[in-house]
């Protein structure tokens, strides 16, 4: 068999091939538009011609003579797909035109479409001799055949200006560069179809009929071209998995090895008289043997040539996978973080959501991370999960509208479970990529091996942080056992005493005139002994352990009953205090009289800090997203100094001549054991103090992403 007919026949059928795969795609997505509608139909048209000419050579090979019945139906199938061809290339390019800005009038659009589609028929009558491109039918309807040509060569160029003009409205650089080589795979193909035929290239000696079978094969290029970047980018949504290249190429370069075996098995009986049929045997013996490993080799060059990003896709995936195993989880959010961030640097996806479980919210760490999601709107997707089977979600494939609901809410094609210990603790999301589909075949075991390393590293840091835990409170118990220690102490050299001295002088105070000279300075001498009680009180109350009277409380109640004890002081300075506090704030689960406490020191402390007429202001706040309430004691005095403010919380700091030092380290000591924060912001026009108290996480019962 000549090399003509070999490279004709394998040409045509992996052009008919890639193209019914190509059509039978566009076929199964749904909600196409206009121009992907006349897209299909091009596609169609092409796969036609390759199909016409294929089943012409096969029958000839086959059967070494031109079956007439076979013949004529294998013409009229490439006739139809050669002559519908140069329209439809148009109508797409116009199409896709019309559907990214381009505006015309609808009644000049009519006329484009008159325009493009009436060459088909008076151009129907020569096709059939075109195709052959036999020379005395060029020769005597010249007239006919070589306007065909132009009107081919018209349609292949002013589609690549089409194709050009989108690359440059186009916003993605992807979609640039697949647009721009279309646009050159069209300007080549129209060079070379007018040198073939228009300027009677076929004629040159030994390369003229390549030449055309080059011309007659060149649809297949744009094929090549569109199928590559529906594989790597999900072009228009399409899925182009890798292996269908790979059976492509396998294909050629079996059918390559076979004609080629036949080629040189003819050559050798031809010239050493060496049978040629037993020597075809031994070779197709040691294809069938070598195939494993001539098909590994192929596939790693192929990776290499044709899908490098995708080879540093699995690259960087893996080496994310790595980093997870080995980091030393000293600041898990930051590494979640990063590895959010990795993910979306691999995989190209634009909307990727870590959700973390825990116990009655959740936490996002991604691009929805400042979203108001709460842990029921994700309550079928956990129920999914319920049973601890490791398998990913795709929206595309899960019938159950509930959880395609929800995996809309967070934006989600995919999603990956993330477990410890077979208990759900979250959920890894992954949105659409730039184009189409969010992630490659390839790709969705790795972030799945992905999403368990991320438990992993969960579950090794609660190990760590409870470590951590005992740790600091192994060191606070025994700061407080020698603060307690020594509060025993001073309670019985110092406070005994102290009582003595102040029985004795008020007995003194008794037994003296009141108009007496030294009644001034023994009452001053109450007055320190009583301050010095009062330091005692506060040293032993700091060291108390904490008691464990938790019960649901409204901040609005504890609050109120706070003031009633503070509004007669706050009135004799002339203070008023505003206090704007709703009624439908949730409870939260806290000591109560702790609590009561704090507000009394913070408020108290407001008071005396305010001059006359001026005011304090106590507000509260749900901060839905963080889970807690936010309550601010702010006044209007002379601020805190900035470099003070660091250190108001440490023991026995204070600003003030009578201070103990010791009423904010214990309002801030009670708040840590009720697992709220406080912080202040001071400024020469007053002063801020702000509690963070959650209102969820202190609930008793159990959560759904903790362990009971």
């Amino acid at each position: 068999m000549p090399l003509y007919e070999i490279i004709s026949i394998i040409g045509f059928i992996v052009g008919t091939i890639l193209h019914i795969v190509l059509s039978v795609l566009i076929g199964q997505r749904r909600h196409k538009k206009r121009s992907e509608f006349i897209f299909q139909f091009l596609v169609i048209s092409v796969a036609m011609w390759h199909l016409g000419n294929t089943v012409y050579l096969f029958s000839s090979i086959l059967f070494d003579k031109n079956l007439f019945p076979v013949n004529f139906i294998a013409d009229a199938i490439s006739y139809a797909g050669i002559g519908l061809m140069p329209s439809l290339l148009l109508h797409t390019a116009i199409s896709f035109l019309y559907e990214n800005g381009f505006t015309i009038r609808r009644s000049l659009q009519k006329l484009i479409l008159i325009a493009i589609y009436f060459p088909v028929l008076p151009f129907s009558f020569v096709i059939k001799k075109f195709i052959r491109l036999e020379e005395s039918y060029l020769v005597a309807h010249s007239q006919l055949v070589k306007p065909f040509i132009v009107w081919l060569i018209v349609a292949l160029l002013i589609s690549a200006y089409i194709s050009k003009w989108l690359a440059k409205n186009a916003e993605e650089k992807e979609e640039q560069k697949f647009l721009m080589a279309i646009f050159w795979v069209l300007i080549t193909i129209a060079v070379f179809i007018g040198f073939t035929v228009i300027l009677e290239g076929r004629k040159i000696a030994y390369i003229g009929d390549y030449l055309v079978l080059v011309s007659m094969l060149s649809s297949i290029f744009p094929s090549i071209v569109f199928s590559y970047y529906v594989y790597r980018y999900n072009y228009m949504e399409f899925v182009l998995r890798r292996s269908i290249f790979y059976s492509f190429l396998t294909f050629v370069i079996i059918c390559l090895y076979y004609f080629g075996i036949k080629q040189f098995s003819k050559f050798m009986e031809i010239k050493y008289a060496i049978h040629s049929k037993t020597l075809e045997a031994v070779f197709v013996i040691n294809l069938v043997f070598w195939f494993p490993t001539i098909k590994e080799k192929s596939q790693k060059l192929f990776r290499k040539i044709l899908f490098f990003r995708s080879s540093d896709t699995e690259y960087l995936l893996n080496e994310l996978n790595h980093v997870i195993s080995t980091d030393p989880l000293v600041n898990i959010t930051a590494l979640l973080e990063n590895v959010v961030f990795s993910i979306k640097k691999a995989t190209s996806i634009k909307t990727i959501n870590l959700v973390l479980i825990k116990k009655n919210r959740i936490q996002i760490i991604g691009d929805k991370k400042n979203d108001v999601i709460a842990l029921a709107n994700l309550h079928n997707i956990i129920q999914f999960y319920s049973s601890g089977e490791l398998v990913e979600l795709n929206r595309y494939e899960v019938k159950d509208a509930a959880v395609i609901s929800e995996m809309r809410l967070l934006e989600a094609i995919f999603i990956f479970p993330v477990f410890v210990k077979r208990r759900l603790k979250g959920i890894l999301c992954m949105g659409r990529a730039k184009r189409g589909m969010p992630i490659a075949s390839d790709n969705l075991d790795q972030l799945m091996i992905i999403a368990n390393e991320i438990g992993s590293a969960l579950e090794k840091s609660k190990i760590i942080e409870e470590k951590l835990f005992l740790e600091r409170k192994m060191l606070e118990n025994e700061k407080l056992s020698s603060l307690g220690r020594l509060s025993t102490s001073v309670a019985h050299e110092v406070k005994n005493p102290l009582s003595s001295i102040k029985a004795i002088v008020q007995a003194m105070c008794e037994d003296l005139e009141k108009e007496h000279p030294l009644q001034k300075d023994l009452d001053i001498i109450v007055g320190e002994i009583d301050r010095l009680n009062k330091v005692v009180n506060q040293l032993l109350l700091y060291a108390k352990p904490s008691g464990n009277m938790q019960e649901h409380v409204k901040i609005k109640e504890v609050i109120d009953s706070t003031l009633v004890v503070l509004n007669h002081e706050a009135r004799q300075n002339n203070i008023a205090i505003l206090c704007n506090i709703s009624e439908a704030l949730p409870l939260i689960y806290a000591d109560k009289a702790a609590l009561k406490e704090v507000f009394f020191n913070l408020i108290h402390n407001a008071i005396q800090a305010t001059p006359p007429n001026g005011k304090i202001s106590i507000d509260a706040d749900l901060i839905p997203t963080k889970h807690f309430i936010q309550i601010k004691v702010t006044d209007t005095g002379h601020g805190i100094p900035q470099d003070s403010l660091q250190k108001i919380f440490d023991p026995f700091f204070t600003t003030k001549q009578t201070g103990t030092g010791l009423g904010l380290s214990v309002v801030k000591k009670k708040l840590e054991d009720m697992h709220a924060t406080i912080h202040v912001e001071s400024n020469g026009d007053g002063t801020t103090f702000v509690i963070d108290v959650p209102f969820e996480q202190m609930q008793p019962q159990a959560g759904i992403g903790e362990d009971k």
